[in-house]
Parts: structure tokens; C-alpha cells; sequence
């Protein structure tokens, strides 16, 4: 009789361990999938443009989030075929397990982002990262207050960073400029919005980290007062003051911008000049 009742214990417990662990493996592909969606609505709602995710993972019983195939659309009427988006990064891992959201807040460690393409183009007078940049300014989300942030990442290191930038983002008329960053690192991106407000914040510091690396570092083709210019839009938007950065480009006014894109433009008009008409 007592073996039997110890066996039936030990069924019992079994089937109880078996359906936990199933239980918890339903709850985290549900979670996954809620995530996806809440991120991709604000997201969405925070840029004024289409942003979609191949696939989210939350830690459950650990920190081991990820992310992987974000990509935000071109605003119109940029989007095109040949250049539907206007970012992309192709996986990033983050150091946040969904039992940290007890704290009542967001304290992500680190994020470490890979594969990250920025599109910079131009028509007529206006560019598709001012259509985002207006959004944001003209969003009605309550503003935040840093640096006592529900949301922050300590650590954003982004890694493999490629920018394509045609029109006024260059010195040429018909000619797209391509550079290469090997790594960006960024720290306390902090806001005390929803997701939405996080969205525009992340958005806009990764940006302007981009935009400051290469008017640090000029790429041959580039027209730094073009990326001077966006440096300043973004240091104007409300949600940009939160993170504590400041100017993106000190040293680098509009002047010095007109003076360098004058100088290498004469030497491309020259360049054409040389070659032989067909």
C-alpha cells in the first residue's frame, strides 16, 4: 500500500512538473508574440511609418531577450522598391528577463545591436529622415523627465553600421555615397514614456550617434553640412533632451559645413570635366 502511494506521488508530481514546464513554454511563445505586437504598434505609432520585427524573444526565466529583422519603412514618398526602408537591424541582443518589470520599471544592462543599415535620400528640397523627425516633434505623447527614467538602457553598443546616402546627403548629383562603421557605443538612453516615447528616443540617439560619427570622421562624398543639419533637427526634438547627450556635433557649424562641400565639389566638378564625353 505505501508503495503504491509513493508511486502515486511520484505520477503525481511528474505530471505536475511536466505540465509547469509546458505551461511555461506556452507562456513564453505567447509572450514573445505580445511583445512583437506591442512593439510593432508603438513603434509604428511613434515614427509615422511601418515598423515591423521578424521575431522578439523576452527572457522568461532568464535575460536572455533578443531581437532580430527590424526594419522601418521610407516615408513617402521615398518607399520605393529599391529603397523600402529607411533602417534595419538585423538581430540585437539584450540583457532583460520579464521578471525585472516587477521593479516597475525598465533597467535593461546592455543592448547589442548588429547589421544595422541607415538609407539617407533626398527629393526635392526634403529628405526622409525629416519626415520621421517631424512626427516625432509633432507627437503628443506626454514628455519625460531624465534622469529618473521607467526605461533605460545603460550600454547600446551598436556594431556593423552601413549608410547609404544620395541627393543633398552628398557632394554629387547622381551618385550614392556608402560608409562603413565598425562600432558605436552609447550609454543611458533613458525615457519615463510608453513604448512609444522609447521608440522615438532609441530611434533618435541611434541616428544621431551615426550622424556624429560621420561628421567626426568625414567620409570622401559626404556633405557634412547636410549631416550637420539633421544633427541639429534631432538635438531640437523634446524627447532627444532626455538622454542627456547634448550637441551632436560640436566645432561644426554651417560655415565650415559650406565652406568643405564648396572645396569638394569643385574637385568633383573637375573629375567630370576631365573625362571624355561619349
Amino acid at each position: 500500500m505505501k508503495q503504491s502511494m509513493k508511486q502515486k506521488f511520484i505520477n503525481g508530481t511528474l505530471v505536475l512538473v511536466l505540465l509547469l514546464v509546458f505551461l511555461s513554454i506556452i507562456g513564453m511563445l505567447v509572450l514573445d508574440g505580445v511583445a512583437q505586437s506591442i512593439i510593432q504598434k508603438k513603434g509604428s505609432e511613434g515614427l509615422g511609418v511601418q515598423m515591423s520585427m521578424q521575431g522578439v524573444h523576452v527572457g522568461f526565466f532568464g535575460d536572455d531577450s533578443s531581437m532580430k529583422g527590424l526594419s522601418v519603412e521610407n516615408p513617402e514618398p521615398f518607399h520605393s522598391d529599391k529603397t523600402p526602408t529607411i533602417l534595419t537591424v538585423d538581430e540585437a541582443a539584450i540583457q532583460f528577463g520579464v521578471l525585472s518589470l516587477l521593479d516597475g520599471k525598465v533597467d535593461i544592462p546592455s543592448v547589442t545591436a548588429s547589421g544595422v543599415t541607415l538609407t539617407l535620400l533626398e527629393q526635392g528640397g526634403t529628405t526622409n529622415i525629416d519626415a520621421i523627425i517631424n512626427h516625432i516633434k509633432g507627437d503628443e505623447s506626454p514628455e519625460g523627465s531624465h534622469p529618473e527614467p521607467k526605461f533605460n538602457i545603460e550600454t547600446l553598443t551598436i556594431k556593423n553600421i552601413e549608410v547609404h546616402a544620395s541627393g543633398s546627403f552628398t557632394i554629387f548629383q547622381d551618385r550614392v555615397v556608402d560608409a562603413h562603421i565598425d562600432e558605436i557605443t552609447l550609454h543611458n538612453i533613458g525615457t519615463d514614456g510608453d513604448a512609444e516615447v522609447a521608440t522615438e528616443a532609441i530611434t533618435s540617439a541611434v541616428t544621431h550617434a551615426i550622424m556624429q560619427h560621420l561628421s567626426e570622421h568625414p567620409v570622401e562624398g559626404f556633405s557634412r553640412l547636410a549631416f550637420s543639419n539633421v544633427t541639429n533637427a534631432i538635438n531640437s526634438l523634446p524627447v532627444f533632451h532626455q538622454l542627456g547627450i547634448g550637441t551632436a556635433v560640436q566645432g561644426v557649424t554651417d560655415s565650415i559645413g559650406k565652406g568643405v562641400d564648396s572645396i569638394l565639389k569643385i574637385f568633383d566638378d573637375h573629375d567630370h570635366a576631365d573625362k571624355p564625353t561619349e
